[in-house]
């Protein structure tokens, strides 16, 4: 009997942790950031769902082509915001970008690049 009420007991408290855990992970957006230029990047990304934002990556390499994943806090309507810069890796050619994104859902991507002069920011 006392085996029995053993394993009732792990199997219940299996149940709800892995039921919490799946609970927690759908509270989160997932979103990638892709470097669509040719040119690796310094990329910075701040979740502005969040007060105050979050900073999620900061000067963080991006090879040309190259994506990451984060995951974020969804705003109140449950969905993301961020804003990221972008600055070019090779400092012989510095070039910039910087852009909002709005109304982000889990799994879209955020092209991010740096095609401007840096000194027109």
């Amino acid at each position: 009997m006392r085996t029995l009420n053993r394993l009732t007991c792990t199997f219940a408290c299996a149940v709800v942790c892995l039921g919490s855990a799946a609970a927690l992970g759908g509270d989160g957006l997932t979103i990638t950031i892709h470097n669509d230029s040719g040119d690796n990047l310094l990329v910075t990304v701040d979740d502005q769902s969040t007060q105050p934002p979050q900073r999620l990556l900061v000067s963080r390499e991006i090879y040309g082509n190259a994506s990451i994943t984060v995951s974020m806090a969804p705003g109140a309507a449950g969905r993301g915001h961020v804003s990221w810069r972008a600055v070019s890796a090779d400092p012989t050619m510095r070039k910039c970008g910087h852009h909002d994104e709005h109304h982000l859902s889990d799994g879209d991507i955020v092209n991010v690049h740096a095609d401007e002069d840096c000194a027109a920011r």
